[in-house]
């Protein structure tokens, strides 16, 4: 009995016992692949404009269960939109609608854009606000290619594809 106690003081000791820290314990509560398609009314074009955007976006190869996919759908109107000046901050709301067992989920962030390597790249940073996975935090990472400059100085662009992915639990 002594060499039980002597082991489990020594082992304490060590710290062999101890709880993992809170950022080691953190886990990812669902993770997806994303493939969004945003349009634009009117098209984009070099000169600033009123622009609605309507993206509808598919989550799927998702690591939860009960919300193995999903979607969603946004419409925001903004000002002063062109080719030129597509690198708009904002924030929003999405609902992300699971096809499973799941609830919707409320998703607020703030969003920024960015041109990474010539590619438009669109972060989306917040908290699942009510529904399935409340409260967590939220990110959504989605990149799409550079816009046409053939398009936007004619007809416009009128749509662009962008994929990525969405991590709930970050």
């Amino acid at each position: 009995m002594k060499k039980i106690v002597l082991l489990f003081s020594v082992a304490l000791a060590a710290g062999i016992f101890l709880a993992p820290s809170p950022v080691a314990s953190a886990a990812v509560d669902q993770a997806c692949t994303v493939n969004e398609v945003a349009t634009f009314s009117p098209p984009l074009t070099d000169n600033p404009q009123t622009v609605t955007i309507t993206t509808e976006g598919n989550l799927f190869d998702c690591t939860s269960g009960s919300a193995p996919t999903g979607t969603y759908a946004e419409t925001l109107v903004v000002p002063g939109l062109s080719c030129t000046n597509l690198l708009v901050s904002g924030s929003g709301t999405r609902v992300l609608t699971w096809v499973g067992a799941a609830a919707p989920s409320t998703f607020t962030y703030n969003r920024t854009a960015t041109l990474v390597n010539g590619n438009v790249q669109v972060v989306f940073l917040g908290e699942i606000a009510s529904g399935t996975f409340t409260p967590d935090p939220a990110k959504e990472e989605l990149t799409g290619p550079a816009l046409d400059p053939t398009a936007c100085a004619t007809t416009g662009v009128a749509r662009h594809d962008n994929n990525g992915t969405l991590t709930i639990g970050i």
